[in-house]
């Protein structure tokens, strides 16, 4: 009994992992296939902008809920319920001619796929101890990185074959078929009796209630380190699902003149930095550093310090200097999420987790939906002003800076609250209390 748990407890994370790779893929593969769309649906910059950030939009307020909907109809019915009107959506959106077709598509691309992270991470919460938890969302994370990846250069070689219909269809097929793997393996719950085996505590089990939901939101919005996670967030993933979601392939074809598979390539950097930095920034800031606060604020600060090449030396920089700006960007601005999510734990405890990773996750896709359409009017901006394809996109990045010097505050200020080790006296626990 105890051999098969722990096998079983193996094949659940490989699973949530693989099923991880999608969003990232489906975050991506837009800014691979953009100027063909472009081209073919006959759109503007500021078209494709909207068509870009409606999967964001759609992506934000759902994972906002899906803590709470995870809570109460379980991870694994809501994962497959989500999963298969994702599916649906990606149907729509490579078979459609329409604009408005294609971006309700996307609408229900985004919907569905905002529920695997919040669900991953409440099973994580209830499988794994405490102290394995930031090791095991770091690994998680990094596929994650791996789905970037595989949204960018693969996935351009693949365009070349198929064509953006052909690509996207296959990635539909794919959420379908992952819907129907979450129906029949997933459990919500260990086995009554094998938290021995596991080395877990015996988690309650009883429903949480819109009142515990409640009070919990309640208990973050006045907590000062949840917003500054929350700015920190905010701002670089923002960048991230901006620059590498959308606008990075079209900046390096227009400004640099590379091809599909070169400009896919230096994107997929961003995804190399994700995977090799995001253990390695678990590891430091859990085991050397001891802190998060030094990881985030210098991670923010590296972040600043590498894109700011980009806006100096614009349209000047080698193939092998994109190559590398690219690489370290991943590790600076994406590879620190998993201590974004550890610091929530520790803030809230592991019964919040969830809720506050879905609050914070909404947020920053609602902010990479406000910078995908701000670049793209400041691109188009730049276009009427007659401005060249360097000076125009270096305009459309200029809300990048202060995202990033917001960035570095930030993280700097947080409290030691958000440290290993360190359970802040607003917790879970607090709720609990309260309602005796």
């Amino acid at each position: 009994m105890a051999n098969r748990v722990v096998l079983y407890r193996k094949y659940l994370f490989a699973a949530l992992s693989v099923i991880y790779l999608q969003p990232f893929v489906q975050g991506v593969a837009l800014t691979v296939v953009a100027k063909d769309i472009m081209r073919e649906m006959s759109l503007s910059p500021d078209g494709m902008g909207l068509l870009g950030s409606i999967y964001l939009y759609a992506y934000a307020p759902s994972m906002l809920f899906s803590g709470m909907v995870a809570a109460w109809l379980g991870p694994r019915r809501t994962q497959y319920l989500m999963f298969f009107v994702s599916g649906v959506g990606g149907l729509l959106f490579c078979w459609t001619d329409s604009f408005l077709v294609a971006c309700l598509g996307r609408a229900l691309t985004g919907a569905g796929t905002s529920v695997t992270m919040t669900s991953s991470l409440t099973l994580f919460s209830r499988w794994y101890k405490g102290e394995a938890y930031a090791s095991i969302c770091a690994v998680f994370f990094a596929f994650g990185g791996l789905g970037a990846f595989l949204g960018a250069g693969p996935l351009a070689m693949l365009n070349v074959v198929w064509g953006w219909r052909g690509v996207f269809l296959l990635i539909a097929l794919l959420t379908i078929f992952s819907s129907c793997i979450s129906f029949l393996t997933i459990r919500d719950w260990p086995p009554p009796g094998s938290e021995g085996e596991l080395g877990i505590q015996n988690t309650p089990r009883d429903p949480v209630t819109r009142k515990i939901m409640v009070d919990g939101f309640r208990i973050m919005s006045h907590n000062r380190d949840f917003w500054k996670l929350a700015f920190w967030f905010v701002s670089m993933a923002g960048i991230y699902m901006s620059y590498v979601g959308l606008w990075a392939v079209p900046y390096l074809k227009d400004v640099y003149g590379l091809a599909d598979d070169k400009a896919g390539f230096v994107v997929s950097m961003f995804s190399f930095g994700f995977i090799a930095g995001n253990p390695a920034i678990a590891w430091i800031c859990g085991k050397k550093l001891r802190s998060n606060r030094l990881g985030l604020g210098v991670a923010a600060l590296a972040g600043l310090v590498s894109f700011l090449p980009l806006l100096a030396f614009n349209g000047k920089i080698g193939y092998a200097g994109l190559v590398m700006l690219s690489l370290v960007l991943g590790m600076a601005i994406n590879a620190p999420n998993v201590v974004i999510y550890s610091s929530v734990r520790n803030l809230f405890g592991a019964r919040l987790t969830a809720v506050g990773s879905g609050a914070l996750g909404s947020m920053c896709f609602i902010s990479g939906a406000v910078l995908q359409i701000a670049c793209g009017a400041l691109l188009a901006l730049g276009d009427r002003m007659g401005l060249s394809a360097a000076d125009a996109y270096a305009l459309a990045f200029l809300p990048y800076i202060p995202c990033l010097l917001i960035a570095v505050w930030a993280g700097f200020t947080l409290s030691p609250d958000c440290d290993p080790g360190h359970i802040s006296p607003m917790s879970w626990r607090v709720i609990l209390k309260d309602r005796k």
